[in-house]
């Protein structure tokens, strides 16, 4: 009887155990709901920024011609041995790869904002 009583006893503990986690880990995996956006503020952005996504992407598109170039520029002149005027070059690079990536991730959030 007792011997009954102790497999009963742990069944029920394994399955109380087993119902536990399993609701832990669902209660886990759900997402939360987020609110919608405000209409309004999503369709002021969207108006102004949408019309404005064909001059961002000339501007990348121009932006990584311009650094192909001073590359090859930069190249150019560490072949001849002029650092001085090959770092010069560089620091242009990297200010075109600024502006290119700020381009980039604008056009990128007002395609995430608005749906285009």
């Amino acid at each position: 009887m007792k011997k009954t009583r102790t497999l009963f006893a742990g069944a029920l503990i394994a399955g109380l155990v087993t119902v536990g986690t399993g609701g832990a880990a669902f209660a886990q995996s759900t997402q939360p709901t987020t609110p919608a956006p405000s209409k309004a503020h999503h369709d002021k952005f969207c108006d102004t920024w949408v019309p404005r996504l064909p001059g961002l992407e000339a501007n990348v598109d121009r932006d990584n011609h311009q650094i192909d170039a001073l590359n090859q520029a930069i190249e150019v002149a560490r072949a001849h041995h002029r650092e001085d005027v090959a770092e010069r070059i560089e620091r242009q690079r990297d200010r075109v790869q600024r502006e290119r990536d700020r381009d980039v991730i604008l056009a990128a959030s007002i395609h995430l904002r608005c749906g285009v």
